[in-house]
């Protein structure tokens, strides 16, 4: 290595030196984030109210939300389209103990919108909700996620969540 009439390094040795050792810190940085996951990111709550308004004028079948949200609960997606499809309303949420529950409605092709939402289910008997049957429908997977669903109206809507049929239930009474 050159030196310097001091003794000491020449500036280019002492450039190579840090880079090197900034290298060094960068993937050791990178290994211990790819080791070490962070505390899973979930969804932000969204206000869902302008959109089921806005909705609810527009449609011409009973568009439905919950009414009052449970406590704990967060409306994590909220989606309404107008199309050739027929009119389709989605809310997505949390419980308060991490499960989801998402709402489908939709006035367009009735069997094709279930064979979309619910192909990976079967038929699993019926509930009683309120005085309404609903349809019970079940996905065997790791962990079974389950669904309820009714026509009326001229508009089906669907229920599926990754709980118990009785906890779906007393969501669906909740709807408005």
């Amino acid at each position: 290595m050159a030196r310097s009439s001091r003794g000491n390094y020449a500036l280019g040795d002492i450039i190579r030196s840090v880079v090197v050792l900034a290298g060094v810190l960068a993937v050791g940085a990178l290994l211990f984030n790819l080791v070490n996951d962070a505390e899973p990111h979930l969804p932000e709550p969204v206000d869902y109210a302008a959109a089921l308004d806005a909705a609810r004028a527009e449609y011409d079948y009973p568009v439905l939300a919950p009414e009052p949200l449970p406590d704990g609960w967060r409306a994590t997606s909220v989606e309404f389209d107008q199309g050739q499809g027929g009119d389709r309303w989605r809310l997505g949420f949390l419980t308060a103990e991490e499960q989801y529950v998402g709402l489908h409605q939709s006035d367009g092709e009735i069997e094709s919108f279930q064979d979309e939402r619910l192909g990976e289910f079967t038929p699993d008997g019926e509930s009683n909700v309120a005085g309404q049957t609903w349809q019970r429908w079940v996905e065997q997977d790791d962990a079974p996620d389950h669904a309820l669903s009714r026509v009326d109206e001229g508009a089906v809507t669907i229920v599926i969540g990754t709980m118990s049929y009785a906890s779906l239930e007393d969501f669906v009474a909740s709807l408005r």
